[in-house]
């Protein structure tokens, strides 16, 4: 069975996997957004969105991906759950960076 994450999501019971970032590249679709690759205990999951400008990678704590209205939205991780929703640019500097991500399960099984 794979390990989940224990993590006060938005939605009542949504369990988060531990995810690895293995590569980052083009989207095949579209030249002009970057894909990012990830692999979790229960399988791969590719996001996609527009190229943000260039900014200084920072470090920071864990990350988690969820479902929010809009699509994909990346939140820090806090000691009283998730936090508010970051701007991709900002999400995405901070997985280059080499934070701890999580993917909302959801979004895992939805991309098989």
């Amino acid at each position: 069975m794979a390990q989940t994450a224990s993590l006060s999501g938005p939605r009542p019971g949504e369990t988060f996997l531990p995810a690895t970032l293995d590569s980052v590249h083009r989207c095949p679709a579209r030249a002009d957004y970057i894909e990012l690759c990830f692999t979790t205990p229960e399988g791969p999951m590719k996001w996609c969105f527009p190229e943000p400008p260039r900014q200084a990678a920072r470090s920071t704590g864990p990350l988690a991906l969820t479902i929010g209205p809009y699509g994909i939205q990346v939140r820090e991780v806090g000691e009283n759950g998730l936090g508010l929703a970051l701007e991709n640019a900002s999400a995405l500097s901070m997985i280059l960076a080499g934070a701890e991500v999580y993917i909302a399960r959801k979004l895992v099984t939805a991309n098989r």
